[in-house]
């Protein structure tokens, strides 16, 4: 046995730790990319920044959904 029940705890801790630190990163860049996208009432008003900003904060989100999913399915190792 590894530890208490069976479990090897500080494997279960890195885990945690790393899926929490990933949620918080994908969920604060979608929302800074939200705020960057909503600086202006239009397209014309938006600052070219504020546009590209919110295109890369959304691309790190796409980004980590696709390595999601080449984590989890097999055909694509």
């Amino acid at each position: 046995m590894e530890g208490f029940l069976g479990v090897d705890w500080g494997a279960f801790v890195v885990v945690f730790l790393v899926a929490f630190t990933a949620s918080i990163l994908v969920v604060g860049s979608y929302a800074v990319g939200l705020r960057l996208l909503s600086t202006g009432a239009s397209v014309k008003e938006r600052p070219l920044p504020a546009t590209a900003g919110a295109i890369v904060c959304f691309a790190i989100g796409v980004a980590a959904v696709l390595y999601g999913l080449w984590l989890i399915i097999p055909q694509f190792h």
